[in-house]
């Protein structure tokens, strides 16, 4: 196991910059090891200058928010200066992203170059929660119970999981083809509260137990940004998943806000009882947990709390006026509800307490424990939900679901930067923080102050992409006001259909409203069939993956987007060639968590418009054009439909905020 530093090494150990620099310099390491590679090498001074930055940010126990441009080799720029610090420290340093994607790029491509290339003896590990992991001892007690959990549907998933189990290598359920049902795979997987460590007989077998000593024996960890920050909130009750570390890099780092504030909440859904109910008792079918005991009382209780919960959950649908028309509504004091499902889940602890004291098997017995755990854990976030107990935050109830309709439960922290100021940055010796985009109006300010990063050291790095050549931009002057709906539509669907026949397809166009985005979409459908372009619209039943890859095999496509396809989405080649904005990404000012925060931002006498729906709405600008230029060899066409961006005074920030290169205005038709 590699033992943590508490204190960084005498300089005379290593010297850190000098071995960044050694390997990022014209003729050093990296330009050798790409002597041999398909692909021509050429050097990029903003790479060299982020590497030396880190390596100093490291060094000096400082945090860095870099801002490095499309093509820079961020990945690298932090990953040769990380590498030799934990190796000639002997400590762990923990890598975040946010995309699976950029996770695989790092697990697959860079690291593995780095370790022929870089002369260093380091070892690294893809982090996965605990609950991704096969239990080979649950298994096998799932298999045994049989019918008395599940249905002959179910019954074949736990055989086949079993098969694969044979030969699979790491246990993990990303490394299944054929994915079983959650309720299946929650009986079978690895989860806490219910390990029995080395008493259990399948401990030398374990897939998780072994994922965990790698992770021991790793000095470089590279996890998610939800795995990262479920972990920061689960430090606060002394929990802890990942070894001690005290340098972190956030790449991705745009969306550090964003994923905090979902761990730093709540959230608690009526499928998420439903879920819980099933695994201890199923009423229809007589089985689960409690029917294979034969404990009537206890399955009794479980039948109060589904009943105690559907008639919570209704009950807060119709104080919150839920409908199709309305999805949203906060929780500013007190609801009008039933408070019985608090009373029943406390009766349904002192139960499971009760049979799982007379329970002689010690597999059921784990079994019971944890689902009175987790049961524990969802009383105590309802009644901090219904006393609105954790303070700074805003609740509200949400209608989710296209399918099936749930309600949800939610809060979330009005401002997450004092609790990561507390959390992340003051207890980490190092947080590097890294992104195409973080800069509004030339400046970093506004994501450190966020992000409760205020102070730190901030460098901003151009791109080396010749945007003056692959890129130029379109604005049609004559388009109407977004907010005039009905006439906006007509002209943004003739405009698009327009520009897709310049490109051939290969057309990203990107909304802010799916309501918009549909109404768009039927009224381009027939210039763009009939122009021989393939239409791919998300929401419209093909999954959002399956639109990508359909995209990027070519042929025409034009894909009508939403929010997820702003940002994270690497589409390289003539592939896409245009990116059409309809409208600049404003975000609604009344979702509840939005409207707190700007109401924040005016109680400190402060502007919402100017101090955060702008700077925003500039972010998510940035990173929708961020989607053409991928390479050095891309070219294609930016056509912006919001005239706003010409007759408003913020406009200029918007176009100011993107690569300079040639923009036309477009007059007339």
């Amino acid at each position: 196991m590699i033992a943590p530093r508490t204190e960084p090494p005498p300089e005379s150990e290593f010297d850190l910059r000098a071995g960044v620099d050694a390997f990022f310099q014209p003729g050093g390491g990296l330009e050798r090891a790409c002597a041999g590679q398909p692909f021509p090498y050429e050097t990029r001074p903003q790479q060299r200058e982020m590497a030396l930055a880190v390596a100093e940010a490291i060094e000096t126990s400082r945090h860095l928010a870099v801002e490095a441009g499309t093509g820079v080799g961020k990945s690298f720029a932090y990953l040769v200066p990380v590498l030799h610090a934990a190796v000639s420290r002997s400590i762990q340093v923990v890598v975040s992203t946010y995309t699976i994607a950029l996770q695989e790029q790092l697990i697959r491509k860079d690291l593995p170059f780095l370790r022929e290339h870089l002369g260093l003896p380091f070892k690294a590990v893809l982090v996965k929660g605990r609950s991704n992991y096969l239990c080979l001892r649950r298994l096998a007690r799932a298999r045994r119970m049989g019918g008395d959990l599940f249905a002959s549907e179910g019954q074949d998933e736990l055989e086949m999981i079993r098969a694969w189990a044979d030969r699979t290598a790491d246990g993990s359920l990303q490394d299944m083809e054929q994915q079983p049902s959650a309720d299946v795979w929650s009986s079978v997987c690895a989860e806490v509260g219910n390990c029995l460590g080395v008493k259990c007989r399948e401990y030398r077998k374990c897939f998780f137990m072994k994922a965990r000593a790698q992770v021991r024996n790793a000095h470089l960890l590279v996890v998610n940004h939800h795995l990262l920050f479920s972990e920061l909130a689960l430090r606060t009750h002394g929990v802890s998943f990942l070894p001690d570390y005290r340098i972190v890099v956030l790449d991705e780092a745009h969306m550090t806000e964003t994923v905090a504030s979902e761990h730093l909440g709540i959230r608690l859904s009526h499928f998420a009882f439903e879920h819980w109910m099933r695994r201890l008792y199923v009423p229809e079918k007589t089985r689960g947990l409690l029917a294979h005991l034969r404990e009537g009382e206890a399955a009794n209780g479980v039948v109060r709390v589904g009943e105690d919960a559907d008639a919570f959950f209704a009950a807060v649908r119709q104080w919150a006026g839920l409908s199709e028309a309305k999805s949203q509504q906060v929780v500013s004091g007190p609801m009008d509800v039933p408070g019985g499902l608090l009373e029943s889940l406390q009766r349904m602890n002192g139960l499971l307490r009760n049979v799982i004291g007379k329970t002689q098997d010690e597999e059921i017995k784990s079994e019971l424990r944890s689902a009175q755990m987790h049961g524990a854990e969802m009383r105590d976030m309802l009644e901090a939900f219904l006393k609105q107990s954790l303070p700074d935050q805003v609740y509200w109830v949400e209608r989710e679901g296209r399918r099936r309709q749930q309600t949800v439960l939610y809060s979330a922290p009005i401002e997450v930067g004092p609790l990561l100021a507390e959390r992340l940055f003051e207890a980490m010796d190092c947080v590097i923080m890294t992104s195409a985009t973080l800069a509004v109006c030339g400046k970093l300010d506004y994501f450190t102050q966020r992000i409760g990063a205020a102070g730190c050291d901030a460098l901003q790095l151009g791109s080396p992409f010749d945007y003056h050549r692959q890129m130029r931009v379109f604005i049609p002057r004559a388009m109407p006001d977004p907010n005039e709906a009905d006439r906006y539509s007509g002209e943004a669907a003739r405009a698009i259909a327009q520009y897709v026949r310049r490109t051939g397809g290969r057309a990203f166009v990107l909304f802010t409203s799916a309501q918009l985005m549909k109404k768009v979409a039927e009224l381009s459908r027939d210039a763009l069939e009939s122009a021989g372009l393939t239409m791919l619209v998300q929401g419209a039943g093909m999954p959002r993956h399956v639109m990508l890859e359909r995209f990027r095999r070519g042929g025409g496509a034009v894909l009508f987007g939403l929010d997820s396809f702003w940002m994270g989405v690497d589409v390289r080649g003539e592939a896409l060639s245009n990116v059409i904005i309809t409208r600049l990404p404003f975000a609604v000012p009344d979702q509840p968590l939005i409207k707190a925060r700007m109401d924040r931002i005016r109680e400190k006498g402060g502007d919402p418009f100017r101090d955060y729906s702008l700077p925003e709405a500039i972010l998510k600008f940035r990173q929708g054009v961020g989607r053409l230029i991928r390479t050095q060899t891309d070219e294609g066409i930016i056509v912006i439909l919001d005239s706003r961006i010409l007759a408003k005074w913020y406009g200029k920030m918007f176009l100011s905020s993107i690569p300079e290169c040639p923009v036309e205005i477009v007059e007339g038709d």
